[in-house]
């Protein structure tokens, strides 16, 4: 009994080796070509801006104001990514009171490249909270589309220039009070990728 206890031990410690596979294969390799691409499904970036923000069609009763946005961006595949920004902008009025506005925007977004340079095009959509004087008009809707070129200076950063162009409507129960808000806004941005 003693020396059957170890030999089983044993045997059940080389059973794996017995179903091991000896093909005489050997070692297999890809020869394919590979291709890096910069930007891969599941990438992600954040980007931070700064921008001027311009009235379009206020005749005169806003003047030129800033903004600044944080926004997300995930690869779903090399080129097309989904995510959303978060911006405060403002922009001072011509009796000197300050028109603000938060839009808070989901977005698809495409993304050319050319060697270091990427172009992105998206489309947003989503709320907004706007303040002026006393008055607050929420929820807004914002409609967001956004043009852009950047550098990859790294793979962890890009440096670019863009342009959002926002509408803004603010609807009423009485139609007489009805304005589309139109603005357009030049953006520096930096993007960290991970």
């Amino acid at each position: 009994m003693k020396r059957i206890l170890p030999l089983l031990c044993i045997f059940l410690l080389c059973l794996p080796a017995a179903f091991a596979d000896d093909s005489d294969q050997g070692d297999t390799y890809d020869d394919g070509v590979f291709e890096y691409k910069r930007n891969s499904p599941g990438d992600q970036y954040m980007q931070i801006s700064l921008m001027a923000n311009i009235p379009l069609n206020f005749e005169g009763q806003l003047y030129t104001g800033g903004a600044a946005q944080l926004g997300y961006r995930r690869f779903l595949t090399s080129w097309m990514a989904v995510g959303g920004d978060v911006m405060v902008g403002y922009n001072p009025t011509l009796g000197s009171n300050i028109f603000n506005f938060w839009p808070l925007t989901a977005c698809v977004m495409f993304q050319p490249t050319l060697w270091r340079f990427e172009f992105p095009i998206s489309l947003g959509a989503g709320i907004a909270f706007e303040t002026y004087q006393s008055r607050k008009y929420f929820p807004g809707l914002v409609v967001k589309p956004e043009i852009g070129v950047f550098y990859r200076f790294s793979d962890s950063w890009s440096f670019g220039i863009g342009s959002d162009f926002l509408w803004m409507p603010e609807w009423y129960s009485d139609s007489k009070y009805n304005y589309d808000g139109l603005f357009m806004t030049a953006s520096i941005s930096a993007r960290y990728h991970f």
